[in-house]
């Protein structure tokens, strides 16, 4: 029996992400992704399709197991291969932990829009340092 035969979307996944980077998201092993798709009739498709969870407007998350998925929204020109960012692992915090390190000072909160995933290229400074330079002169504590 052929991969084909097997009906298995790994190769199709394979062949449509293979060229897109792989950032590193934080310290909990889990891969996900997130999609920013351009153009409002993108959008829909993305938010209907019932796979991808809403971080905010225009903005989606998925996992390593929706990825297949993705994979065949690409190949229907749902929304394109570029508008994918994919990170090994995540950054996660218990109920209200986030909140108290944030009141503690040890993070900078800065407003966020879908946009702003797509600022850091490879080999550039990256993503923090870009906002962080976006916010402009900061204290250093």
């Amino acid at each position: 029996m052929s991969i084909k035969e097997t009906g298995s979307t790994v190769l199709d996944v394979a062949g449509t992400f293979s060229d897109r980077p792989l950032f590193f998201g934080g310290p909990i092993k889990q891969g996900l992704f997130v999609v920013s798709p351009k153009g409002g009739d993108d959008i829909d498709g993305v938010g209907k399709s019932g796979v991808f969870e809403e971080i905010m407007k225009g903005l989606y998350y998925g996992t390593k197991e929706s990825v297949g998925c993705a994979a065949e929204m690409v190949k229907r020109d749902v929304v394109g291969v570029s508008d994918f960012r994919f990170f090994d692992g995540y950054c996660g915090w218990k109920k209200e932990q986030l909140k108290d390190e944030i009141e503690a000072g040890y993070w900078t909160v800065a407003a966020c829009s879908p946009s702003v995933i797509g600022l850091a290229s490879v080999g550039s400074v990256g993503l923090w340092e870009e906002i962080l330079g976006l916010m402009g002169p900061r204290k250093v504590l």
